[in-house]
């Protein structure tokens, strides 16, 4: 790859064009570029800031970007096309450059693509299953194909009658000895694949997810990966036995061509199972190899980068508000001056709690990959620590996307009208949020299974004695007491940590009351699931505190950055439990009154005292303005021409109306035949226009 591409900030201070955003970045406290190393630079970290400005330089530098309108200009076989188009130009650079990496790949694609790169299942899901669950003569004959992309898959997985309860798929793959076949079949409506991402137009292959039945139909084996041929390699017409095509059209992800997949009796060989923890012989005799948490462990990884991309939208957002916030004005103050909208309290309160939420997002993200990596990247996997790892990033996920979409939604009101354009950035970026919410686990399930883990620990709390104390779950094994007041930061942390177990030992004793009776396992826990997602969303909190908290001590070894690291907390940790109140009250952690004084007195000062800084926070976070693709949020802070421009881009403008097209009946048929009622004047209305 080049290396000698240029690795400082896309833009410098004089940069800026807009005289109000001038004076809020010179008025910071700090300097952002030591922030933005601090936060994201180094080799060692997972953003590593400065080969991403490489791969974002590169990536821009080419001359597709200025081909085509701005997207939402185009229909949606235009927008299809050009997706297409750029994805496979995106691939071609990618190996111009010699991109191997496989994060620095997928950054590449995302950028280059604006992160609508078509086939990112293809790089992401269908490797990595590949390259984990194939065997070895399996991934030397199908990854060369398929890292070349003369094979493009995706993943087939979720059906439609079917997501979260995997394990009630109903696809199947029955052996056929005579054959050394699987024959495979969607036998009922509910079995057919429905949303895997590039189905619909895109792919000739899938990783197929389906109930495998051998040596014939009468013995079931469970849950089984099958490589699936399903488009001709020359016309891309479906084979014989498939049906195919593309799903309704989504909130997000506007060309994401989720598709549908149906197949009746289609034939694969027998070595197209993918054999690396499981096969069948010739005489169709299943046989389990190695330890199957290998596949576990490795799936948790998407789940772990979810919560890295969620806090990413996020800080998208809130810079796009901040920056508008810091050229807007609006109101007269008593000078007979129109007032910036940054500098109402009203305004702080929407935009400043979710700018110190994405910094909490960030560090939870670094805590769970550093965790994730600590069990997985040795040379020995530690599958004792894995159950942890599923409740974290469980929680993590739907909690960062839950609150990512709502915090979102907040930044698109803070934005006024202009928030809701498509050319804000903001809308679409609510709506990837939004649609997080479901995919790769649905919210409300996911918390379940963190409450699940936590019942399991709290059950054996007796009999372990101690654990590592970095865990998530050390504050179980203290006996630290929880502070009556705040006076710093820890006890912040320390009041989150005896709540989360205080809800935990009343929730534990009540199943095991509720469990003693005639009730079964599956009604105790469905009857109390309500309470138990509130439980596990405590934890959750619990950990993402933590972790911010042991950020904010590292930031307290850098001049200028201690502080204003702290003031974050404050706002985080005090919004948080504004949120929770009724849990501390009742439980007796804090005081009404306590609550109330922190926040009417003590978020308003942090408003205050971050003030200066708000501007430079979101700076620190140095997105190139065609990574957000926002009119609002540029950074040279030129909103109001960059929307006209984008206005003036629209087709529509192109073309005069025409007056009889105005006057046209059609326009005006309208009548209503109910008694005393008349039709439309149409004749008036004609000579009105």
């Amino acid at each position: 790859m080049v290396e000698n591409q240029d690795q400082g900030p896309y833009y410098q201070i004089n940069d800026t064009k807009n005289s109000d955003l001038l004076r809020e970045r010179r008025s910071a406290t700090f300097d952002i570029e030591q922030l933005t190393q601090f936060m994201f630079g180094g080799p060692n970290s997972y953003f590593n800031i400065n080969k991403r400005r490489q791969l974002t330089r590169l990536a821009y530098a080419h001359p597709i970007h200025k081909t085509h309108l701005p997207l939402e200009y185009l229909d949606a076989d235009e927008f299809y096309a050009l997706l297409i188009r750029k994805s496979f130009v995106a691939i071609k650079e990618a190996e111009r450059l010699n991109i191997t990496d496989r994060k620095f790949l997928g950054w590449f694609l995302s950028v280059f693509t604006n992160g609508r790169f078509i086939f990112g299942l293809h790089t992401s899901m269908f490797l990595h299953t590949l390259e984990n669950m194939a065997s070895d003569e399996q991934q030397e004959k199908f990854l060369p194909l398929a890292r070349s992309f003369q094979i493009i898959g995706t993943y087939a997985q979720t059906e439609l009658g079917h997501g979260s309860n995997v394990q009630r798929l109903e696809t199947e793959a029955v052996f056929d000895g005579k054959t050394d076949t699987f024959v495979l079949n969607t036998p009922t409506l509910t079995a057919t694949k429905f949303w895997p991402g590039a189905l619909g137009r895109s792919t000739n292959y899938v990783l197929l997810m389906a109930q495998l039945y051998t040596p014939d139909r009468n013995h079931p084996c469970g849950l089984q990966m099958f490589f699936v041929q399903i488009r001709d390699l020359n016309t891309h017409e479906p084979l014989p036995g498939v049906e195919v095509g593309e799903i309704s059209t989504r909130f997000a992800h506007e060309v994401g061509d989720n598709g549908y997949l149906r197949l009746t009796n289609v034939r694969i060989p027998r070595n197209q199972m993918l054999m690396k923890l499981a096969y069948v012989d010739e005489q169709g005799t299943f046989h389990r190899l190695g330890d199957p948490r290998l596949l576990y462990g490795a799936m948790l990884a998407t789940r772990v980068n979810l919560c890295a991309f969620f806090s990413i939208l996020l800080a998208r957002a809130v810079t796009i508000a901040m920056r508008y916030s810091a050229v807007r004005r609006q109101g007269q103050n008593p000078d007979g001056k129109e007032t910036l909208i940054l500098d109402y309290p009203l305004q702080q309160e929407k935009l400043v709690p979710c700018l110190a939420a994405t910094y909490a997002f960030f560090y939870s993200f670094i805590k769970l990959e550093h965790f994730r990596a600590s069990i997985l990247d040795g040379d020995t996997i530690l599958f004792e620590l894995l159950p942890e790892l599923h409740a974290i990033s469980s929680g993590l996920k739907a909690y960062t996307s839950t609150h990512g979409e709502r915090w979102s939604q907040i930044c698109r009101v803070a934005c006024g009208g202009h928030g809701f354009l498509v050319a804000s950035g903001i809308k679409g970026i609510n709506n990837m949020l939004d649609a997080g919410c479901s995919y790769e686990g649905d919210n409300a399930v996911l918390y379940q299974q963190t409450a699940r883990f936590l019942l399991k620990v709290i059950q054996q709390l007796d009999e372990n004695t101690e654990t590592n104390p970095d865990s998530s779950i050390a504050f179980l094994y203290s006996n630290r007491v929880a502070p009556a007041t705040v006076v710093n930061l820890d006890d912040y942390c320390r009041l989150f940590e005896a709540r989360s177990e205080l809800l935990l030992k009343s929730m534990s004793t009540r199943l095991s009351e509720l469990s003693s009776s005639s009730s079964t396992p599956y009604s105790v826990f469905s009857k109390n699931s309500i309470e138990l997602v509130h439980v596990a969303k405590a934890y959750v909190e619990t950990f993402v505190l933590r972790a911010f908290y042991d950020g904010v001590r590292k930031a307290s070894e850098h001049k200028g950055l201690a502080l204003v690291f702290e003031q974050l907390f404050h706002v985080f940790a005090i919004d948080t439990l504004r949120n929770s109140a009724a849990d501390f009250i009742r439980l007796k952690l804090l005081t009404p009154d306590q609550i109330y004084q922190l926040e009417t007195y003590g978020l308003p000062d942090m408003y205050a005292r971050l003030r200066p800084n708000l501007v430079a926070l979101v700076d620190a976070f140095d997105f190139h303005d065609n990574e957000l693709n926002s009119c609002l949020g540029r950074y040279d802070g030129q909103a109001y021409e960059a929307l006209m421009e984008r206005a003036r881009l629209n087709p529509a403008n192109r073309y005069k109306v025409k007056r009889s097209e105005l006057v046209d009946n059609s326009y005006f048929s309208f009548s209503c035949d109910t008694a005393g009622s008349s039709s439309l004047d149409i004749d008036k209305t004609k000579r009105e226009i």
